[in-house]
């Protein structure tokens, strides 16, 4: 997200004349060996805007029985190839996995402003769409960044195009707060924090788009110790947003670090194998833990008898 502390005097003054949705777009050209580094397999793809801009892709194939595709958009920093080590590990589950750098970001070409990455989302999506052969469900993920690109993105879709399920990773609710917010932190910025953050369009703030999607399961997590967005961000969304629906909130340090925890790791496998059934954390693998012990205690059983 912002990196407030890292904005000069001279660089606020000019955003006073030029405007601040760049601010919120932080892009790397430079791919990291993650494949190597993680050990996946993954097929380079490349997808066109609306308005012609390539954009590039990962992805992930799974070697299990396919359960479904899960449409990856990644937070406002780096690139893909950093983003990636939040899900890569849903392969070994049985999940492909599609991962979109926006214009800007990494082999993707073009600029990034808050329209064009719609744009980038959407022609991903509908390119996965026109291609899918089964019903295997496609669930968009969005996080941080990309939540907001995520919720505007499935409220625009026609109810024939939604996916079958949306998750909501660190979300902020408003581009104007998050960025009020960011500003009031560091002494430089604390000044322009109300005047800079007015200066920023509501149009694409996913607290008015997330009321708009309907019959879409949703699942929002956070962390209330992510001291960049506040976990009150995903309660206001939650709040707004249509049921079905299920807040999951982690005490995981930092910002996009919960799925560094294997038990959230296990419990979002556990959600997901019960789509569209969304199910509190706590009761999240309650049901394959129990068919595990029952299945224990058979084979035990067996082994005693025989």
């Amino acid at each position: 997200m912002l990196k407030s502390w890292t904005v000069p005097i001279y660089l606020i003054l000019t955003l006073f004349l030029s405007g601040c949705e760049s601010l919120f777009f932080w892009p790397s050209k430079t791919l990291i060996p993650s494949p190597e580094f993680f050990n996946f397999t993954k097929q380079d793809r490349l997808f066109t805007a609306e308005d012609g801009t390539l954009i590039h892709a990962w992805q992930l194939p799974t070697k299990e029985e396919k359960k479904g595709t899960i449409y990856f958009l990644h937070g406002n920093a780096q690139n893909l190839s950093y983003h990636i080590a939040n899900v890569y590990w849903l392969v070994e589950k049985g999940w492909e996995v599609v991962i979109i750098d926006y214009r800007g970001y990494g082999q993707s070409v073009g600029e990034p402003d808050f329209m064009s990455v719609q744009k980038d989302a959407l022609a991903g999506y509908q390119a996965l769409l026109n291609e899918r052969s089964d019903n295997r469900p496609m669930i968009v993920w969005g996080q941080s960044l990309g939540a907001s690109i995520a919720i505007n993105m499935v409220a625009s879709l026609p109810f024939s195009e939604r996916p079958q399920g949306l998750i909501i990773d660190s979300s902020f609710s408003s581009y104007q707060k998050i960025m009020q917010e960011t500003l009031g932190k560091s002494w430089l910025t604390w000044l322009f924090q109300y005047p800079l953050s007015r200066l920023i369009t509501p149009a694409y703030d996913p607290v008015q788009a997330i009321s708009k999607i309907e019959q879409v399961p949703l699942l929002i997590v956070h962390s209330e110790n992510d001291l960049l967005i506040s976990s009150n961000h995903a309660e206001i969304l939650f709040e707004k947003a249509n049921d079905p629906k299920e807040l999951w909130l982690s005490q995981q340090k930092g910002h996009i670090k919960i799925w560094n925890n294997k038990i959230w790791r296990e419990k979002l496998t556990c959600q997901l194998t019960n789509w569209p059934v969304l199910q509190q954390f706590q009761q999240a693998c309650l049901f394959d833990q129990k068919d595990l012990l029952e299945s224990s205690a058979k084979e035990a059983y067996s082994k005693r008898i025989n």
